[in-house]
């Protein structure tokens, strides 16, 4: 296999997701990928197979179909998608990233000063500003941050209102496709949800994930 890169800018109708892709790509998710690409282009390419199935990056080409973009710049491996080097590439962009260890303090500040100086706040980030004061309140002791109102006074965030009236409910789920299966039946966008890791744990974990509507 030749492994210089070469980069394609092919048509996006050329592409087509892998079969055996099992992550999927939500509304909110392709916002901020959308955002992105609007704001920094593809600095992250697609990598596909030989017959143009793609192997990373289902995500921007999903995003770039509703940019209505023509075309996107793909490298092209020589390797078929049902090689077990191709699941490889498949398996790997999504669950590599896992293993890396994050100073949840380091990207709190790094966060809030996106969103205090950013055009378009956290957007093209991965969070939003209740994310953001989740991670806060959550990874922080209590006696720097006592609860969320704390926690969204920290990022700016306007005092949350707990109104004697609001139902909570809270799931959890033992992966992403039965959490998607669940907000199908029930008709619920999962846009408008907020994701919560509590107590912090990876945020590939999905029985430390609450949904708050």
């Amino acid at each position: 296999m030749n492994n210089e890169i070469q980069i394609e800018h092919i048509p996006i109708t050329e592409l087509k997701s892998h079969p055996q892709n099992y992550r999927d790509h939500p509304d909110d998710q392709l916002e901020h990928i959308i955002e992105s690409i609007k704001s920094n282009g593809y600095y992250r390419n697609v990598v596909i197979a030989k017959d143009g199935t793609i192997l990373a990056g289902h995500g921007v080409v999903k995003a770039s179909k509703k940019l209505k973009r023509k075309t996107v710049p793909v490298v092209r491996l020589d390797l078929d998608p049902a090689d077990p080097q191709a699941m490889k590439v498949l398996t790997g962009d999504n669950e590599i990233a896992h293993l890396g260890e994050i100073d949840d303090r380091l990207l709190s500040e790094i966060l809030k000063d996106v969103k205090e100086s950013a055009e378009n706040g956290l957007l093209g980030t991965g969070y939003d500003e209740k994310m953001l004061a989740n991670l806060v309140m959550v990874t922080r002791p209590q006696s720097e941050i006592e609860d969320f109102n704390a926690a969204a006074e920290w990022v700016g965030m306007p005092d949350y209102d707990e109104s004697s009236d609001q139902i909570k409910i809270t799931v959890n789920f033992l992966n992403e496709q039965d959490m998607n299966r669940f907000f199908e039946i029930l008709e619920i966008p999962k846009k408008d949800l907020t994701r919560v890791w509590y107590p912090a744990k990876p945020k590939d974990d999905m029985k430390s994930v609450k949904f708050e509507k």
